[in-house]
């Protein structure tokens, strides 16, 4: 039996799907398709809020 290998971690995903729906958002505007380091690191950031937010919801609490 091969062992199950995790290609991605969570939030790498999460960070792709801003970054397609910010691309889309400019489509849509009619702006050019673009991308600034700022704005990446806007998205990082927003992307651990929100995968934080998504571990409180559904992870197990530790017990020590």
């Amino acid at each position: 039996m091969k062992p199950k290998i995790k290609l991605k971690s969570p939030i790498d995903s999460i960070i792709v799907d801003l970054i397609i729906d910010y691309f889309n958002v400019q489509n849509f505007s009619g702006k050019k398709e673009m991308l600034s380091g700022e704005t990446f690191d806007a998205i990082c950031e927003q992307a651990k809020k929100i995968y934080y937010k998504q571990i409180m919801i559904t992870e197990e609490p530790g017990v020590a």
